[in-house]
């Protein structure tokens, strides 16, 4: 799967998950500080990710939770 597969996915699981508009999420989009998850939804959406794309838990920290690092991220995890 190609990043901007993988960035379109992530950005669908976000909007839908945090019941967000068509087009909020971006590159730059902070999931706590900017989209409004809380430690809860942190916890959910990684579930999500795993079980979307395959691979283990996402560590929490403040830079995986910028959408364009955790989508890096993602692809790092895919390849391995």
């Amino acid at each position: 799967m190609e990043r901007q597969e993988v960035f379109a996915k992530v950005s669908e699981l976000l909007t839908d998950y945090l019941r967000l508009e068509p087009g909020e999420v971006t590159e730059a989009s902070h999931v706590v500080r900017d989209l409004g998850a809380d430690s809860l939804a942190i916890v959910e959406l990684g579930f999500k990710f795993m079980e979307t794309f395959g691979i283990g838990m996402i560590a929490a920290d403040d830079e995986n939770l910028v959408a364009g690092k955790l989508v890096d991220r993602i692809v790092e995890l895919m390849k391995a």
